[in-house]
């Protein structure tokens, strides 16, 4: 065995049980795929043999304090997750949260889901009316555990794929220790000679299962946070606009991600940047590491096709810090992998996450359809695209600019994006989007302090002019109401396997 004991995490715990939550540890299915395949991860090259202990100490060190945890529960009545935490003193609140979400998904701990309804008036086009309200109330408890169980076994995420829901991101093919997962814009292959079935993918998955509940109970605790539950946690919101004349010249709306980007290259606060540009094929987005800023223009303006931006972060590895732009669905996907399997990132150079708002994306077929169905245009006639006012609008070469109502298109978006919930990149450290500014402005929700200072800092620096979000309208209000909006018409997943 490697590093058994981290004296730090387990330095309340009595030796005989740390020995015996030890043991139980190392028959987890994970930690032994992973040990097994020793040899071929570090020939596959991802991982260096150092990476390699590093990772699979995390990982026996997070198995053994989530055994010591479900040992801590047994007896307790069904509870919230921070009352959990509040009950075991053992480790760190957001720890013992963690620790029981993964539990739930390996059989251990069943979630208790309780619905509470009540009546409250809204204005609704104009007319005040009572309507209906469920609020959702989520507990936990160990569950009766028969002697011959055996904890669930993750499938690797083609069973996310076959299902339909898997959002492309690409983070699966990154993390993927032998390599056996290919990500595209549509596809997902996976080479199952190689692959070692360590169910690590299905782990960090932002599909896979919810982490929502651990994260809102997680950030509860840092009462420096604010929180909504349209839009997540949050110091401050501004409405912003670039300085920059460079920068107006190619912006979507305020110009803020390639400020805040071109900032933090300037200021040598990151080595690199991985964002999205025109590939040969113009409107189809292809990821791209960015580490000058005379590069970083070429980046700006939205891109509607969805890109597997993540595929390419195990590229960056060379250096020591980079910034992350990309869509919900990649923060979530970020972050998840900072908690699960281990508790350890398996990259550790992403510093800053910029999270884009997103209703949808299309395929980039879906994009062709779109332009020649309804604005009667070839896709290569498009100057800009953009959404607003709850209209799909296009500008052409002719200097033209054409609107269809936002319902129109929403038939081209990717199925996929059905089952996200999340508008405002809940899981950004910064995130940006057009809703609640006025036409040449971003909305921008800032997440933790040092963002926050990030962000004030690139005012001083004179690439940002801000005001409060609060203070301009529509503002807040709205980026709030269709935060709510995507909550409610987000569709459960099903891991069932579609015929």
């Amino acid at each position: 065995m490697v590093q058994i004991v981290n004296q730090k995490t387990f330095s309340g715990i009595s030796p005989i049980e740390l020995m015996e939550a030890t043991y139980k540890a190392s028959e987890n299915f994970q930690v032994r795929a992973f040990f097994e395949a020793k040899d071929e991860i570090i020939k596959t090259g991802k991982y260096s043999e150092e990476e390699f202990f590093e990772i699979l100490d995390a990982m026996i060190d997070a198995e053994t304090e989530r055994k010591l945890v479900l040992e801590k529960m047994r007896g307790l009545e069904p509870l919230f997750l921070n009352e959990i935490a509040d009950k075991i003193k053992d480790f760190p609140p957001e720890n013992v949260i963690r620790d029981v979400t993964y539990l739930k998904e390996q059989g251990y701990v069943a979630e208790i889901i309780e619905i509470k309804t009540k009546m409250v008036k809204k204005k609704i086009k104009g007319e005040e009316k009572e309507v209906e309200v469920k609020e959702f109330f989520y507990r936990y408890q160990i569950k009766d555990i028969p002697d011959d169980f055996v904890e669930h076994y993750f499938e690797p995420v083609s069973i996310v794929f076959d299902a339909g829901v898997c959002c492309q991101c690409g983070w699966c093919s990154a993390i993927c220790p032998v390599n056996a997962i290919e990500v595209t814009a549509d596809t997902l292959k996976i080479d199952d000679d190689a692959c070692m079935k360590c169910g690590l993918c299905f782990s960090v998955c932002p599909r896979s299962f919810s982490i929502d509940q651990a994260n809102k109970s997680i950030k509860k605790l840092d009462k420096s946070l604010n929180w909504s539950d349209k839009t997540g946690a949050y110091i401050n919101v501004y409405s912003a606009s670039t300085t920059k004349d460079e920068i107006k010249k190619v912006r979507q709306d305020g110009g803020i991600v390639t400020s805040l980007v071109q900032y933090l290259l300037e200021e040598k606060l990151v080595d690199a940047v991985v964002a999205v540009q025109h590939s040969e094929d113009l409107w189809r987005p292809e990821p791209i590491i960015v580490e000058d800023v005379k590069d970083l223009y070429k980046t700006a303006g939205t891109k509607y096709a969805n890109s597997p931006s993540l595929t390419i972060i195990d590229q960056c590895k060379k250096y020591e810090k980079i910034a992350f732009v990309g869509v919900p669905c990649m923060m979530k996907a970020i972050e998840k992998a900072t908690l699960f399997p281990s508790g350890l990132p398996f990259f550790k150079n992403i510093r800053y996450k910029i999270g884009l708002f997103c209703m949808e994306s299309f395929p980039y077929e879906g994009i062709i359809k779109l332009a020649k169905e309804q604005f009667n245009k070839d896709i290569h006639e498009l100057t800009k695209m953009n959404i607003g006012g709850g209209k799909f609008i296009i500008n052409v070469k002719s200097g033209e600019q054409l609107d269809v109502p936002l319902k129109d298109v929403q038939q081209y978006a990717r199925d996929s994006c059905h089952f996200c919930e999340d508008l405002t990149s809940d899981y950004a450290d910064i995130s940006v989007g057009s809703i609640g500014s006025q036409d040449g402005w971003s909305s921008v929700i800032t997440r933790s302090k040092e963002a926050d200072e990030i962000y004030n800092d690139a005012i001083k620096a004179g690439l940002i002019e801000s005001q409060s979000l609060k203070d301009v309208k529509p503002g807040q209000f709205l980026v709030e109401k269709i935060g709510g909006i995507k909550r409610n018409k987000c569709k459960p997943i099903d891991l069932e396997k579609k015929e």
